[in-house]
């Protein structure tokens, strides 16, 4: 930001109320960034603590950065998916079972085999 102190107005027009025209104020106020600015020299920092500062918020914005761009990039690739399983046409009906086996093509095991009955 530049030394030059930014400089808002608000004229209240005729039949505006006080509240309206306050709220525009604050709006103007925040765009400008003055209330950010006020609010980073209500206290001394140290030049330090500043560089710190302004360090981790550039390492913050640059994670949110390549969050979004792999975020961005998981949904090109399900986008793509999605095109080719729709290109290929509906998806193939899958195998029926086969039938279970019955007890006369089963071998006998040796508990049936011996008559023991469960």
């Amino acid at each position: 930001m530049s030394n030059k102190q930014p400089n808002v107005s608000v004229v209240v027009k005729k039949d505006e109320p006080i509240e309206r025209a306050l709220r525009r104020f604050k709006r103007l106020c925040q765009h400008a960034g003055i209330t950010k600015l006020v609010k980073s020299k209500r206290y001394y920092e140290k030049p330090s603590d500043a560089r710190r500062r302004e360090v981790r918020k550039q390492l913050r914005n640059r994670r949110r950065a390549e969050r979004k761009a792999q975020e961005r990039m998981q949904r090109k690739l399900s986008r793509a998916r999605k095109q080719r399983r729709t290109a290929r046409g509906p998806a193939p009906a899958a195998k029926a079972p086969a039938p279970p086996a019955s007890a006369e093509s089963a071998p006998a095991t040796a508990a049936t085999a011996s008559g023991a009955q469960a």
